[in-house]
């Protein structure tokens, strides 16, 4: 495809997008309720694209973690169609008034999702885009290519005996480069990147459109002087059981160093025992040899202390779980921010002052106080437990994501405008 013939293909998107903000909410959430009918019938049918997609993926030498990614269990396919039939139950987001001379929120236009693995999240990112009247492109990793036709030509049969445009949902044809679309800006108004940190990384990097990069594992939890040890094992082995995608794993710890003289070295032990890899600053590691000489096999792992940045600014996005040795909780603040994906942070503390100072300097969209971290796609939220439907999360250190850090839900799929009328513009004596 050639830059002109790109160019048209996602100016048919940017017309769908026009349409589409005419259709009436009731329309959209009915296309979604048939949407979850139409996959229902044709799961088999996914999951058998789902195989060819899986054994051609091994033979293309795909990391394993992509392969986990890519598998399409019948679990996974249920839970998003869950997810669409849950959005369309959610109240209109594009109801939000604020007076005469106010704020309305809009659509974006037209959203491209780039994603390896995941077929699921294709689905889910569609019903999002949908349910707020944008138009969505998507373009998946070749390891993914059986899946994401037979999602596809679903979707665009539904769409077409809805009487909805057609380019509403679509898939970016083979053959084109990710640099290609990423630069698109002319109709393109947003690039969802979603996978490995080196991938989202240089998606955003290149992109001229703006970017809201999810983020994935890399979080950190600060075990204060006054935490519980018991609160905080049930938090890191609890975030870390998202599927198949821990987005909030906490995968670095770091630890007032009184708790040296407190019973760690076991309560560490007993980490390792629940699965978990422990690697280390060279504080926590000399502390931490003379509870496992029993084992000399469990030293491969963390022999070498983590002092690299690489080591302590990278999502392992495995059972690695890293640890920081720190005097006070200065230091383990600014060693967070420092080295922290930003995404979401977890502070355990019984002090209300230690409390207030690290939630005010802590440089992360999302801080846990006391509270479990794992991330769920399609959950209750709030007092009144009204459902939540989230692609993934964002961070306040991303570069075009600033404007909506935190959950990537619908409301961060819209855009305001601004309404203003001519008495607006008088000025007041």
């Amino acid at each position: 495809m050639s830059p002109e013939d790109l160019t048209g293909f996602i100016y048919k998107s940017h017309a769908a997008a026009l349409q589409l903000t005419q259709i009436a909410p009731r329309d959209r959430d009915n296309l979604l309720l048939e949407l979850t009918e139409r996959l229902k019938k044709h799961k088999n049918e996914i999951l058998e694209a789902n195989t060819l997609d899986l054994e051609a993926s091994r033979e293309m030498a795909v990391p394993d973690l992509v392969l986990e990614w890519l598998k399409l269990t019948p679990e996974r396919l249920n839970f998003a169609i869950e997810c669409l039939k849950q959005l369309a139950s959610l109240p209109d987001p594009l109801t939000l008034h604020v007076g005469i001379n106010g704020y309305q929120r809009v659509p974006l236009g037209v959203v491209a999702l780039i994603y390896e693995g995941f077929p699921q999240l294709a689905l889910i990112a569609a019903g999002m885009c949908i349910k707020v009247g944008n138009v969505i492109v998507l373009k998946g990793g070749n390891e993914g290519c059986h899946t994401q036709e037979a999602i596809a030509n679903i979707m665009r049969d539904v769409l077409i005996d809805k009487g909805f445009p057609e380019s509403c949902i679509a898939s970016v044809p083979r053959g084109v480069t990710l640099k290609e679309l990423i630069v698109q800006e002319k109709y393109l108004r947003l690039v969802i990147p979603y996978g490995r940190p080196s991938f989202v990384q240089q998606i955003t990097k290149q992109a001229t459109v703006s970017a809201l990069p999810i983020a994935m594992g890399n979080c950190y939890l600060y075990l204060s002087t006054t935490a519980s040890l018991d609160f905080a094992k049930s938090i890191i082995l609890n975030s870390r059981k998202g599927d198949p995608d821990a987005i909030n794993a906490i995968e670095k710890l770091v630890i007032h160093q009184s708790w040296l003289d407190q019973g760690l070295g076991n309560w560490l032990c007993d980490l390792r025992k629940q699965g978990l890899v422990l690697r280390g600053c060279s504080e926590a590691t000399a502390y931490f040899r003379q509870f496992i000489e029993d084992d000399q096999s469990s030293l491969a792992s963390h022999q070498q202390p983590m002092e690299s940045e690489d080591s302590w600014g990278y999502s392992y996005l495995d059972a690695t779980l890293g640890i920081k040795i720190v005097k006070d909780t200065d230091e383990a603040i600014a060693w967070i921010n420092q080295y922290s994906s930003g995404h979401a942070d977890v502070l355990l503390t019984d002090s209300l002052s230690e409390r207030d100072r690290f939630v005010s300097r802590i440089n992360s969209s999302t801080i846990f106080v006391n509270a479990h971290s794992r991330f769920s796609r399609c959950a209750r939220s709030g007092d009144n437990g009204s459902m939540k439907v989230a692609l993934g999360m964002s961070s306040l250190k991303t570069r075009g994501a600033s404007r909506y850090p935190g959950i990537i839900d619908i409301y961060a799929l819209t855009t305001t405008k601004q309404v203003l009328t001519t008495s607006s513009w008088i000025s007041q004596p």
